[in-house]
């Protein structure tokens, strides 16, 4: 059975002046100070008179942490509805890396949230919102399933196949098809694939197309093609049904691994406009900027948001010695930098 156990914030949602936008959000214990992040920083960003309905699915986020949640967003007109799901429904799903079964939760939203609730914007749990999502909200979703942003790491459900800046931008992709079974499957390998971490979601259009069951079913039909867990199904069944958002609304990590403009893989002009002024910044990949030792350009924006949090002044503690982690970093190191020259090498033959 499914709880609806939300407490409203003490501010509540009662003036009908008022639009109410609704986010969906799920986490567990170990991403719940960064749904606090994510949750006040799309608070903050809202125009006025319009107030935040946040729905969260808990997988497993203490009551400590709760309390920490809710006072992050105390000064702003939030309710938040915690909603405890069935985690059986997605036991035997795989995982890998920093992913658990959380991340599986978001293809269950149309049966989860109230029947009420026809359209939500889904937020991953590690977002720094920077732009008002009122714009996403306004946004005309009635023909598609949902609303997506490219994802930057692998934008094209064959890269070679959509061959947009493909010599240059290549090497440093995360994945050339994310979908490896496509051609099987009847996609066409020149069209966008997306990130799953940002969406606006048309639950009434998956309600009544019964998405939820075949987005399960395409991840058991194909398991031994499954790559980045929710995103292949999504990317499958939701293929051609879906819009784009600029690329600014989903930021993810990998931007930065391309060298230059030149090496983008994507829009010259949407993905500059995404490196210098995203509306959403997302620590993808399990390196995240509350780990002691981070890369992202972005890892000290984060901390000055937090400390807007009930989570102030909390700060990463310096790991013990491990030869095992250093072993794993010089590997992954080698690994990448010969990935990056086999795929230059191997583009020089691509027709």
């Amino acid at each position: 059975m499914i709880q609806n156990v939300g407490q409203p914030q003490k501010q509540q949602l009662t003036s009908v002046e008022t639009g109410v936008v609704q986010v969906l959000c799920a986490a567990d214990e170990n991403y719940a100070m960064s749904l606090g992040v994510t949750l006040r920083t799309a608070a903050e960003h809202l125009r006025i008179n319009h107030v935040l309905k946040a729905f969260v699915i808990d997988g497993g986020i203490s009551a400590e942490s709760w309390a920490k949640i809710e006072s992050s967003v105390s000064e702003f007109e939030v309710e938040i509805e915690r909603i405890v799901p069935d985690k059986e429904r997605v036991a035997h799903l795989s995982t890998s890396h920093h992913i658990s079964h959380t991340a599986y939760f978001r293809l269950l939203a149309a049966e989860w949230l109230p029947s009420d609730v026809t359209k939500v914007i889904y937020l991953d749990s590690d977002l720094l919102i920077q732009d008002d999502l009122v714009e996403l909200w306004e946004l005309d979703e009635e023909n598609y399933y949902c609303w997506a942003v490219p994802d930057i790491a692998c934008p094209y459900v064959d890269a070679r196949q959509a061959k947009v800046n493909y010599a240059k931008s290549s090497p440093y992709l995360a994945a050339l098809s994310p979908i490896p079974n496509y051609r099987e499957l009847g996609l066409d390998g020149s069209a966008a694939y997306f990130n799953s971490g940002i969406m606006v979601m048309h639950l009434s259009k998956w309600r009544d197309d019964g998405i939820s069951t075949r987005l399960l079913e395409c991840l058991r039909d194909n398991e031994q093609h499954v790559w980045c867990w929710d995103q292949y199904a999504l990317n499958v069944v939701f293929a051609g049904r879906w819009g784009q958002l600029p690329l600014r609304w989903n930021q993810g990590a990998h931007a930065f691994e391309f060298p230059s403009l030149d090496h983008a893989p994507v829009c010259r002009e949407q993905f500059a406009a995404m490196i210098e002024k995203p509306a959403v910044i997302h620590y993808t990949t399990e390196w995240k900027p509350w780990d002691f030792v981070s890369a992202h350009p972005s890892h000290q924006r984060f901390f000055e948001k937090l400390d807007e949090t009930a989570w102030a002044g909390w700060r990463p503690e310096k790991p013990p010695f491990s030869v095992k982690r250093i072993w794993n970093s010089m590997a992954l190191a080698v690994m990448k930098f010969s990935v990056i020259n086999y795929r230059k090498l191997a583009s020089k033959f691509q027709s």
